[in-house]
């Protein structure tokens, strides 16, 4: 009998905590953080890295969606999988939800807007709060991803002879890179020349305006090459385009995100996916924590930027960079050393 009452006592602690842990993480303020693209994309995993400086201590329940469009680029692709992920979303019903880059925003948040129960943070949008209907949103606030052209600018100047003052800008045809496009031409680049823009949707025309920039051009601005296809129509990995083009071309080129140096690009003075990641999660914790309204968080835009450098591709092309930009990449360790 007695040992009977301590299996029933012992049962019943159980059952107790059981139930204790249940109502504990239903409880628990949900965050859904859904990525336009997938973990194969550092931009993405640094991305990731943000949030977690601000949430890892956090006892909040959170979940991830990739929806990896950088691979699958076709509308009906992507609409696809934002109704799979707009279902996803409802049937979890979180607290939050923090979309990453344009085709989140696109084809998923912005079904969201007003929902009485989900509020939004967008981070890492190339568009307009207003291109998803997010500036007359009671329930969305974000933080917007601009190029930091002002230091483009600067390292174009100090890294090139001064009659050499042409800039091209070369990109993939996705609609990121349309956004980018209306920002470069945009911008004014005294005292450097934009001598235009080309967005290439296969490998083909890529090669194509490569040549061309190496006739027309001093320096070429490199930001998207992940949605270009080969001649049977299958999107061709993005450090194979990097690998085709490197020997291809005669004149230095600069990227606007960290990944173009990894995939074997000279330079880059990058938008910081840091920040991107940090200042969403701050504006998911204030909301959760401070019970404040997404509207009434002033809508950011990005200012820090990251440098990158390959010593390699620095050499061959016989420049020099200046001592502070080259401490600058070996401090984030985003130096790449030659191999010997």
């Amino acid at each position: 009998m007695k040992i009977q009452l301590e299996k029933l006592m012992a049962f019943a602690f159980v059952s107790m905590v059981v139930v204790f842990l249940i109502a504990y993480n239903l409880n628990k303020p949900r965050v859904f953080i859904l990525h336009s693209y997938d973990t194969d994309y550092s931009w993405v995993t640094d991305i990731n890295e943000g949030f977690a400086r601000v949430l890892k201590n956090k006892a909040y329940n959170t979940r991830y969606f990739y929806m990896n469009t950088k691979r699958n680029p076709g509308v009906e692709y992507k609409q696809r999988t934002g109704e799979t992920v707009v279902k996803m979303i409802r049937d979890w019903n979180p607290d939050i939800l923090i979309a990453v880059d344009d085709d989140a925003q696109k084809f998923a948040a912005r079904h969201f807007i007003d929902d009485p129960k989900i509020k939004i943070i967008y981070t890492g949008v190339n568009a307009f709060p207003e291109d998803y209907g997010f500036d007359k949103a009671k329930n969305a606030t974000g933080i917007l991803e601009r190029l930091p052209f002002e230091a483009f600018k600067e390292v174009f100047v100090q890294i090139l002879p001064p009659n050499r003052r042409k800039v091209m800008h070369i990109a993939d045809s996705s609609s990121t890179s349309v956004f980018i496009q209306h920002e470069v031409e945009a911008y004014d680049w005294g005292p450097m020349v934009l001598t235009e823009t080309i967005l290439c949707d296969t490998m083909e025309d890529w090669d194509r305006a490569i040549d061309r920039a190496n006739r027309e051009a001093d320096v070429l601005f490199v930001t998207h090459y992940h949605t270009l296809k080969d001649d049977k129509g299958i999107v061709i990995e993005p450090r194979k385009v990097i690998e085709r083009m490197e020997p291809r071309l005669k004149i230095p080129a600069i990227g606007s995100w960290g990944f173009y140096v990894e995939d074997g690009g000279m330079m880059a003075v990058a938008v910081s996916p840091y920040e991107q990641g940090e200042e969403a999660a701050r504006m998911a914790v204030r909301v959760i924590e401070e019970k404040i309204a997404p509207r009434e968080i002033p809508v950011q835009t990005s200012h820090l930027f990251v440098i990158y450098i390959r010593e390699e591709s620095i050499r061959r092309r016989n420049l020099q960079v200046p001592g502070l930009i080259e401490a600058f990449a070996r401090a984030t360790n985003n130096y790449f050393e030659e191999v010997h």
